[in-house]
């Protein structure tokens, strides 16, 4: 250890955390049209706040910003020859670091190797590496100097992309499993760096049990803070919950305190919501123990809400050039719809909402990639969405469709169709014992109630709603009555022919789902990770994301849209499904 000499015996700064901003830069939803009272306008009015305080400021990202509203859709897809927003951002706020986010390397190369030459700000992740040289393709951390004393911030990214992301988002990366690379990082930082303290920045969540899994789990930073010495603290984004100093009981299912390393150290775990809703805030006070020649480090947080202040005039000012841009294009008239469209009713059956999406993926297909698909599966990415009939814009596409997945044609045998089918509605339906028994798969504690989830305002379901993946092309029953494996029952493709087992046949689905997302291929069919990663099973794949063919069908309507319902499944007994609505929806969408 070098003999380093200290200006001061206490050193005091204020880390401020922003996560998973999915681009709410400025006060407005461009989907909704609406005002917001958050967004990083305001979180830039505390930041400044603290800085004409005197106080020293460490201002982190920890990712998930290259996706979400349609600002930064317009700069990653549209106005690609000018400097992404997020990049003149990120550098008008003078941030330290930031963190990569599964959303952001969904982006492509493109986009974030674009990114990553436009800020001033290193962009980290130690465990995307290479897979030639098996490097990391971004630093892996970065050493900043505030007020004498050297923080080191490693960077970590949920390595669950390989599961979630098409290969063609990281073509030549792969991921490492967090616990070991935070163990070659941490030893790497202490013996070449000797900083006085150290960071984790995760861009994973802090509760690891939905993974059953301990190697290469989505929300491992919990398991890194209890695996691995050397942090002094750990800030995580990914999961979007808040954490104030706090781990996760697995046991007793609740939030406690003292989540130790294996030296018996305390790690506090911190971490801000998504959409600029709340950021971690956390005093810094360093004692320099001169008898052990260590820092004594404390650190006292909160979580902020960002709309107690207004929202910074500079700021809004930067920017309003490119706000005007975007609003102009994503208010833009792309069509007109005769039929209201709601997700809810994908929920509790075949709805006018998904029959849609299974016609544009009939029609995309044959018209992007030359190829008629047997099969569409498809399910409602938000629980939410409510697309009115009307005059669309392009905003409404937003809401219609919320992620930029790609467009998939796949060969899977009638087999394998039939096993995603049952894993979906397995996981969807619930086995109702009786008419009086729950039509959804809610989730329970150890007590057997169902759980509410603040957050959301309703019941946690066993698997989030755009894992609810129904098929067209099919004609087909489910029985909620009738136990896991046995519930789906098809009778034919929806032109006649016989659904044979042994046959293979051409499906189309999101990149998503092609690449293993929901576990209806990896778990559900049985199909190796590996085998999706390399897109063995993908016979075409758009270039672009679906939603950008989406907008283009619209445009090239010539008269209105009115939506069909497919009427090609149902479930069954119809007694039984709608007592089951009647019970279940208030529980999804209770009354505010």
């Amino acid at each position: 250890m070098t003999n380093r000499v200290y200006s001061e015996d206490e050193i005091r700064f204020t880390i401020v955390q922003t996560t998973d901003v999915h681009s709410m830069i400025f006060p407005y939803n461009f989907i909704k049209a609406e005002e917001e009272n958050t967004s990083m306008a305001h979180v830039y009015t505390y930041v400044k706040k603290l800085r004409d305080e005197g106080k020293t400021v460490l201002l982190l990202d920890d990712g998930d910003f290259l996706q979400g509203q349609p600002a930064v859709y317009y700069y990653n897809f549209v106005a690609t020859n000018e400097t992404h927003i997020w990049s003149e951002v990120l550098n008008y706020m003078n941030y330290d670091a930031v963190a990569l986010g599964n959303h952001d390397i969904e982006a492509g190369h493109d986009v974030y190797d674009k990114i990553k030459k436009e800020i001033k700000a290193p962009l980290l992740a130690a465990n995307l590496i290479d897979e030639k040289t098996k490097k990391p393709y971004f630093e892996p951390y970065t050493v900043i100097e505030k007020n004498g004393i050297r923080i080191a911030i490693l960077v970590l990214i949920e390595p669950a992309i390989e599961r979630q992301l098409p290969k063609i988002l990281y073509e030549g990366l792969e991921t490492e499993d967090m616990i070991e690379s935070a163990r070659k990082w941490i030893k790497v930082i202490k013996d070449k760096e000797e900083p006085d303290i150290i960071i984790g920045l995760f861009h994973s969540g802090a509760n690891h049990t939905e993974d059953k899994e301990k190697y290469k789990n989505e929300n491992a930073s919990q398991l890194v803070a209890e695996e691995v010495d050397g942090f002094d603290l750990i800030l995580v984004g990914h999961d979007h919950q808040g954490w104030i100093g706090l781990g996760y009981d697995e046991a007793s299912n609740k939030k406690i305190k003292n989540v130790k390393n294996p030296s018996g150290k305390i790690v506090p775990i911190y971490g801000g919501v998504n959409s600029a809703r709340y950021i971690a805030s956390i005093e810094v006070n360093m004692i320099y123990n001169k008898e052990k020649k260590v820092w004594d480090i404390k650190f006292e947080g909160t979580l902020l809400d960002p709309s107690l202040f207004e929202a910074d005039k500079d700021f809004l000012n930067k920017f309003s050039d490119s706000r005007s841009k975007i609003e102009k294009w994503v208010g833009r008239d792309i069509g007109y719809l005769n039929t209201k469209l709601t997700s809810d009713d994908a929920i509790f059956g075949d709805s006018y909402f998904l029959s849609f999406i299974h016609e544009l993926q009939f029609d995309i297909s044959k018209k992007e990639l030359g190829e008629d698909i047997d099969i569409s599966l498809a399910a409602p990415l938000s629980k939410d969405a409510v697309l009115n009939n009307g005059v669309i814009k392009v905003r409404d596409m937003f809401n219609l469709y919320p992620y930029e997945n790609f467009f998939y044609i796949m060969i899977l045998t009638g087999r394998q169709i039939k096993d995603f089918m049952e894993y979906s509605y397995g996981r969807w339906f619930n086995t109702m014992k009786d008419i009086n028994d729950h039509l959804i798969y809610f989730k329970k504690d150890s007590r057997g109630e169902l759980i509410f989830n603040n957050r959301y305002n309703s019941y946690d379901t066993l698997t989030p709603i755009y894992n609810y993946e129904s098929a067209a092309g099919l004609n087909y029953t489910v029985d909620v009555t009738k136990p896991y494996g046995s519930k789906v029952y098809i009778e034919s493709l929806s032109d006649g022919r016989n659904f044979e087992l042994d046959k293979e046949y051409k499906i189309g689905t999101n990149s998503y789902r092609g690449s293993g997302g929901g576990g209806h291929l990896t778990q559900g069919v049985g199909i190796d990770l590996k085998t999706l990663q390399n897109m063995d099973l993908v016979l075409k794949s758009t270039d672009k994301d679906f939603r950008y063919y989406i907008i283009n069908w619209f445009e090239e309507q010539k008269s209105a849209v009115t939506v069909e319902k497919l009427n090609n499944w149902k479930a069954v007994p119809e007694d039984y499904i709608q007592a089951g609505r009647k019970t279940d929806y208030p529980l999804l969408y209770p009354k505010i």
